[in-house]
C-alpha cells in the first residue's frame, strides 16, 4: 500500500494539472470572444462569461441581443400581410360587383335571348344546347376528381417532401400537381381543337395564326350569326369546364390565392354563357383560344415548380413568360379588347345586348393578367436570389402560417 501510494498521487496531480490547463486555455479563448465582442481591456476584463465557463457575466457586459434582422423580417411580414388585406379587400369588392352586374344582365337577358330565338330560330342559339354544355360540366368535375388519386402516385414520386414542409402543405402541393397535369391536357387538346377550327375563319387574325380581321366578328348580320357545328361544341364543352372550375373552387379547401381564382372563375364562367346566349361566339372564341394557348404553360410550370428538375422548371418558365406576353399582354387588349370596345359599336350599331358587362368582364380579366405577369417576373428574381422555384401566386407554403396564426 505504501509502495503504490507515491506513484498514484503523481497520476492524480498530473491529472488536476491538466484540467487546470483546460480550463485556463478555455477561459482565454472566453476572453478572446469578449474582447471581440466588447473592444478593448473591457471585454478581457470580463473575464471567462462568453461560453458560459466560470461565472455569469455581468448584464452590464453582455452582448445586446441581434433584433436587427429579426425587426426587418417582421416588418417586412407585417407589410405583406398588409398588403395582402388589401389585395383582398379589393378583390371582394370586384367579386361583389361581378356577381351583381351578372345576376342583372342574367335576369334581364331572358327576355332578349327569347325574342332572338323567335325571329331566327334556326340561326340563333336555343336554350336545350345547355344539357351538352350541363354534361360536359359533370364529365369535367368527374374526370378531375377521379384523376387526382390516380396520379397522386406519380406526383409524390415528382415531388419529394422537403423538411420545411409540413404533411399539410406537402400534400396540397400533390394535389396542385395533378390538377396542374389535368388542366395542362385538357387546356393541350382544346387549344389544337379551337386552332383547327378557327385558322380558316375571317374573324381570326394573323396573330392568332389565322388570315382575316377582329372586324368581322360582328358583321355577317350579328346577331344571327350562323354558328358552325364543330364550333358550337367546342364552346358547350367550354362552358361545361368553366361551371366545373368554379365548383371545384368551392368543394376544395381555401388556399390563399381563393379570392383572385373566385373572381377569375366568376368572371369567365358568366362571359362564356353570356356570350353564348347572346352569340358573342366569334369574339369569345378567339379569347378562349388565346387564354388556352397561355394556360398550357401555364399549368405546365405549375406541374414543375415543386420537383428537383430545375432545367425543365426553368425551359417552361421561360417559355411562359413569352407566351403570357404574347398573348395576354400585348394580343388580349390591342386585338379582343379593342374589337369589343370599338369594333363592336361600329359594325353593329346599337344591338349590342349586354356590352358593359362584356367590356368589364374584359377589363376585369386585364387587370389579373397584369397582376399574375408581375408575380411571374417576381418568381423569377426570387429564384435568381435564393435558387427556390416558388409558386408564388398559389402560394401554399402559406398555408402553414394561416394554421400557426389560428391554433
Amino acid at each position: 500500500f505504501w509502495l503504490k501510494q507515491p506513484s498514484e498521487t503523481r497520476g492524480a496531480r498530473r491529472a488536476a494539472r491538466g484540467l487546470r490547463g483546460v480550463r485556463i486555455a478555455q477561459r482565454a479563448d472566453c476572453a478572446a470572444r469578449n474582447v471581440r465582442l466588447f473592444g478593448g481591456a473591457r471585454g478581457a476584463a470580463c473575464g471567462r462569461p462568453a461560453c458560459g465557463v466560470g461565472r455569469r457575466q455581468p448584464a452590464a457586459h453582455r452582448p445586446p441581443p441581434a433584433l436587427g434582422a429579426r425587426s426587418a423580417a417582421a416588418a417586412a411580414g407585417d407589410d405583406d400581410e398588409a398588403m395582402g388585406a388589401a389585395k383582398d379587400s379589393l378583390l371582394r369588392i370586384l367579386c361583389l360587383v361581378a356577381l351583381l352586374w351578372a345576376i342583372i344582365v342574367g335576369r334581364d337577358m331572358h327576355t332578349e335571348v327569347r325574342a332572338r330565338q323567335l325571329r331566327n330560330p334556326e340561326a340563333y342559339p336555343q336554350s336545350a344546347d345547355l344539357w351538352p354544355a350541363l354534361g360536359s360540366f359533370v364529365g369535367m368535375l368527374l374526370a378531375q376528381l377521379l384523376f387526382r388519386p390516380l396520379f397522386a402516385v406519380v406526383a409524390r414520386a415528382m415531388i419529394p417532401k422537403k423538411a420545411r414542409w409540413s404533411y399539410a402543405v406537402w400534400g396540397a402541393k400533390v394535389t396542385r400537381c395533378c390538377d396542374s397535369v389535368f388542366k395542362c391536357s385538357y387546356y393541350a387538346a382544346m387549344t389544337t381543337w379551337s386552332f383547327a377550327l378557327l385558322r380558316g375563319e375571317p374573324w381570326t387574325p394573323w396573330v392568332l395564326g389565322g388570315a382575316g380581321s377582329t372586324r368581322f366578328c360582328w358583321t355577317g348580320g350579328y346577331p344571327f350569326q350562323e354558328i358552325p357545328a364543330e364550333l358550337r361544341r367546342f364552346y358547350l364543352t367550354a362552358v361545361g369546364y368553366h361551371l366545373s372550375e368554379v365548383a371545384m373552387l368551392l368543394l376544395e379547401v381555401r388556399h390563399p390565392d381563393f379570392w383572385e381564382m373566385f373572381l377569375h372563375h366568376l368572371v369567365s364562367c358568366s362571359m362564356v354563357g353570356f356570350s353564348y346566349f347572346l352569340n358573342y361566339v366569334r369574339l369569345g372564341s378567339l379569347v378562349l383560344h388565346l387564354h388556352g394557348a397561355t394556360d398550357v404553360l401555364i399549368y405546365l410550370s405549375k406541374a414543375l415548380v415543386d420537383t428537383p428538375n430545375t432545367r425543365c422548371t426553368a425551359l417552361s418558365y421561360f417559355a411562359l413568360i413569352a407566351a403570357y406576353a404574347w398573348f395576354r399582354i400585348f394580343i388580349f387588349p390591342v386585338y379582343i379588347m379593342r374589337s369589343a370596345w370599338i369594333e363592336s359599336t361600329q359594325e353593329a350599331g346599337s344591338e349590342l345586348y349586354g356590352w358593359g358587362y362584356l367590356n368589364f368582364a374584359l377589363c376585369t380579366l386585364l387587370l389579373l393578367h397584369m397582376y399574375w405577369f408581375g408575380l411571374i417576373i417576381k418568381i423569377g428574381f426570387h429564384f435568381g436570389r435564393t435558387g427556390i422555384a416558388r409558386d408564388l401566386q398559389s402560394n401554399l407554403s402559406a398555408m402553414d402560417m394561416v394554421d400557426k396564426k389560428t391554433t
